[in-house]
């Protein structure tokens, strides 16, 4: 078999590129509960929606305007151009405590990683996908912020040992954390596969793990008392700041990239990200890519049978059989998917890349996981 290496190295030459806000925002509605109506004029900065989840962070407006319209897939803003904004909250006087998580989240930051305590907190520094180099640009420009999040997250958790793994060779550092040096091949960004590079454990279960985009987004919120309204895109090559539900045609327009038909966007990144329905669906907070695929670059994705070549199991960093848990998700064998590995896959999305049948199991797996959340949440209503 021949093993590829997918670098994460990335050469930075430019600053982050700030794009102002368009004239229209789009919010994905996807797992959110609107708190917003149509024909509300919002600030800058006002609550949208919140999370179903009790630890999940709230979602903002990023200009001021009026909502202009609700569908099955996005809440829209037409932008008024006013620099009108929310007050900002002093999230560095409050004291450890659910109020201050409750804060926190309510300001757009997931708390999940900062409830309860932690052995020992990693910092993911490293680059989440190739082609995206978001994680070394913050270091690179903002470690400031990033270590006013650390601070947070250290006060909030109070690890016994604090880890930042960068790539090997970088020389990135915070204060209060040791920096350990990772290969930088994909998928060993993955959360799980840095965790065990770190401690030598699997899932080891005193240890937390957060990214330096999560960490930067919570240090911007502790500096400046307003919540999340932006993110850090990689484009053809280059970093931006995007303003929450910016659409992706004003992106490409912006940068003076036209996609050709029957090209392929791709919002996220080349293995994990998904493929856009529109070209006016907007960027969200866990966006950090945006790639153009040319029609002619790949085999399209198919529901081809499985050919049991069995390059989907060589490639797994997980070590389940991705070709038989797909084939479960295909027949709504959802029980079964589980018992052969499911939820031990780490959604890398190697399997599909090297599918010789370009079969859709990066697809099929994330399907059966969400039919089997939703089931037993009905089962508990």
């Amino acid at each position: 078999m021949l093993k590829i290496h997918y670098s994460l190295d990335s050469g930075l030459n430019e600053s982050i590129t700030p794009i102002d806000a368009p004239k229209v925002l789009n919010i994905q509605k996807r797992n959110l509960v609107l708190q917003a109506k149509k024909g509300q004029s919002v600030r800058r900065g006002e609550i949208l929606a919140k999370h179903p989840s009790p630890f999940g962070g709230a979602y903002h407006a990023a200009a001021s305007g009026k909502v202009t319209a609700i569908n099955e897939h996005n809440l829209t803003i037409s932008c008024d151009g006013g620099d009108e904004t929310i007050d900002a909250v002093d999230v560095r006087s409050m004291g450890v405590g659910k109020d201050l998580l409750r804060t926190l989240q309510d300001l757009g930051i997931d708390v999940a990683p900062y409830s309860g305590k932690a052995e020992t907190l990693v910092i993911n520094g490293l680059n989440p996908e190739p082609g995206i180099s978001v994680a070394q640009q913050l270091l690179m420009d903002e470690s400031d912020i990033i270590q006013a999040g650390l601070d947070m997250a250290r006060k909030l958790l109070t690890p016994g040992r604090t880890v930042l793994a960068v790539g090997k060779g970088e020389k990135f550092k915070l204060s209060g954390a040791e920096t350990v040096g990772i290969k930088p091949k994909y998928p060993r960004s993955l959360d799980a596969l840095v965790v065990r590079d770190i401690t030598g454990r699997e899932f080891p279960a005193d240890t937390k793990i957060v990214s330096v985009m999560d960490l930067h987004d919570l240090g911007r919120v502790v500096l400046t008392g307003l919540p999340v309204m932006d993110t850090v895109l990689t484009i053809d090559g280059r970093n931006y700041r995007v303003p929450l539900g910016t659409p992706i045609r004003h992106l490409l327009d912006t940068v003076g990239i036209q996609p050709s038909s029957g090209d392929i966007v791709v919002l996220g990144g080349p293995f994990r990200g998904e493929a856009v329905y529109s070209l006016d669906e907007g960027v969200t907070k866990n966006d950090y890519g945006l790639f153009i695929i040319p029609s002619s670059r790949f085999p399209k994705v198919q529901d081809a049978p499985c050919i049991n070549c069995g390059e989907c199991v060589l490639n797994c960093p997980a070590r389940v059989q991705p070709h038989l848990i797909s084939r479960c998700a295909e027949y709504d064998k959802f029980e079964m998917a589980e018992k052969h590995g499911l939820h031990s896959c780490f959604e890398c999305g190697l399997c599909a890349f090297h599918c010789f049948a370009r079969r859709p199991l990066l697809q099929y797996i994330r399907f059966a996981k969400a039919q089997l959340k939703a089931s037993r949440q009905t089962e508990q209503a």
